[in-house]
């Protein structure tokens, strides 16, 4: 689980990640995660590594539309495979968990806008409540 406050704070001591930087990889994992298919293959593979066969059996996916899934979510850096030193063809798979950073700290910029936001709406609120008019 994600503490956003945390994130946050890293956010501030980044100076809110240069979006120039930040945008195709944001693009990218969003763009893998925009898939149904693809986040239920993610929430499979955090609790423990997988091969390619197993992964398709968790799904419920052709070995064929697996690995296209694979591949979005490999290149999106989301999931990295490694192969097993006895058997070449086998393919191991693995959440990528330093990918998603970029993506806690975006949700983070995000979060603390509308804190504020919210914060100036209830500062307005509670002084129109009171009948007076807030310092702007």
């Amino acid at each position: 689980m994600v503490d956003y406050r945390t994130a946050a704070q890293s956010a501030r001591a980044l100076n809110f990640v240069d979006q120039r930087l930040a945008k195709p990889h944001l693009d990218a994992a969003f763009a893998a995660l925009s898939d149904a298919s693809r986040r239920e293959m993610i929430r499979i593979l955090l609790h423990k590594p997988k091969r390619a066969g197993e992964l398709a059996q968790s799904v419920s996916m052709s070995p064929q539309a697996l690995s296209r899934h694979l591949r979005i979510l490999r290149r999106a850096g989301l999931v990295s495979e490694e192969g097993i030193a006895d058997d070449a063809r086998v393919r191991v798979y693995s959440v990528s968990p330093a990918a998603f950073q970029p993506v806690q700290l975006w949700l983070a910029q995000i979060e603390e806008h509308w804190r504020g936001q919210l914060h100036a709406f209830k500062t307005y609120a509670e002084s129109a409540q009171r009948g007076r008019r807030p310092k702007a």
